[in-house]
């Protein structure tokens, strides 16, 4: 038989342990609202994997630092300073993100979320890819991808219709409803609201139950359940490649922007680029010019000067 040493490894970002028949994930970045960055996602998704694999383990119990915030989503001084100019590595991040919520999902062991402070953005996924959930009493769910220029497309947009509805979905997603525990207990969101000091006795309680049950059985019914968060999965492949695009357009740029620097957001400029007939990607229209004078090409439709040497653009359009 394979050695399987489950807790044989270092994490930065979180801590991985094993408490009786469960292997608990915490995100350990109390001091960044326990934000995730690339190296926290994949952290999380190798300790599931491990969990998944390890012998002695019956369920997986994901959790965070502290009683604030579960996490309050992508860490937005990431987004701001190491992606900002690299699409590439912010593609790779993305990755990260639905690598991490396929494994949850994935995981042939029950995953509890335990939801010991406010979820807020992206790391909403974490509670709609586990299979339980126990939810700290003052804790609140909240979307923001609307407000920032972005989309909740790793898992939001595919799993909360099928959670809560359609109509109470588009007031979670696009009217930026806050949903309460008491909201979260009402509409089905999550198995069990307690106080915070009782959150671990409850997820024992989850943990005993299922200890005691067949694991092949339970593994196959967790896959069975699975069958429509699956028939979704492949429209948060596409959902990814938008984001990608999406990243250097003003939106992204303006929302993420006024966040980081701790600024009103304002969405008008936005708005007026559209209403120019163009778009947040491309605001000063399509990127079709070309200067002659320095051979740039792919300059805005709008732009009077060119960007690289200075040229007058409309002279030369007069003279053509």
């Amino acid at each position: 038989m394979k050695e399987y040493r489950t807790f044989d490894v270092h994490y930065e970002d979180i801590s991985f342990e094993q408490r009786g028949h469960a292997a608990w994930i915490t995100i350990r970045r109390e001091g960044r609202g326990n934000s995730f960055r690339r190296e926290t996602l994949e952290e999380i998704r190798g300790a599931v994997e491990r969990a998944g694999e390890g012998p002695g383990i019956r369920s997986v119990v994901i959790t965070a630092a502290g009683k604030r915030f579960f996490s309050t989503g992508g860490d937005v001084t990431d987004y701001n300073l190491r992606y900002v100019d690299d699409l590439t590595g912010m593609k790779s991040y993305e990755r990260a993100m639905e690598r991490t919520f396929s494994e949850i999902m994935h995981c042939p062991k029950p995953v509890i979320h335990r939801v010991n402070g406010d979820v807020v953005g992206g790391a909403n996924a974490f509670h709609l890819a586990a299979d339980f959930v126990v939810m700290n009493r003052t804790a609140k769910l909240q979307q923001v991808g609307v407000g920032v220029g972005s989309v909740a497309a790793f898992g939001p947009v595919q799993w909360w219709p099928l959670m809560v509805g359609d109509r109470r979905a588009r007031d979670v997603l696009m009217a930026l409803k806050p949903v309460t525990s008491e909201l979260a207990e009402q509409w089905g969101v999550v198995n069990t609201v307690c106080d915070y000091e009782e959150l671990d006795a409850e997820v024992e309680k989850i943990v005993d139950n299922l200890a005691r049950m067949f694991p092949e059985a339970l593994r196959y019914t967790k896959v069975a359940l699975n069958h429509q968060k699956e028939l979704m999965f492949r429209e948060m492949t596409q959902a990814r490649e938008w984001c990608t695009l999406h990243f250097p357009s003003m939106e992204s740029r303006a929302g993420f922007g006024a966040f980081f620097n701790k600024k009103p957001v304002d969405s008008n400029p936005s708005w007026q680029a559209l209403d120019t007939g163009h778009n947040t990607v491309a605001p000063y229209g399509g990127y079709s010019v070309h200067c002659k004078a320095c051979g740039a090409d792919h300059l805005p439709e709008d732009h009077r000067f060119c960007g690289v040497c200075g040229e007058d653009l409309e002279k030369k359009k007069a003279a053509a």
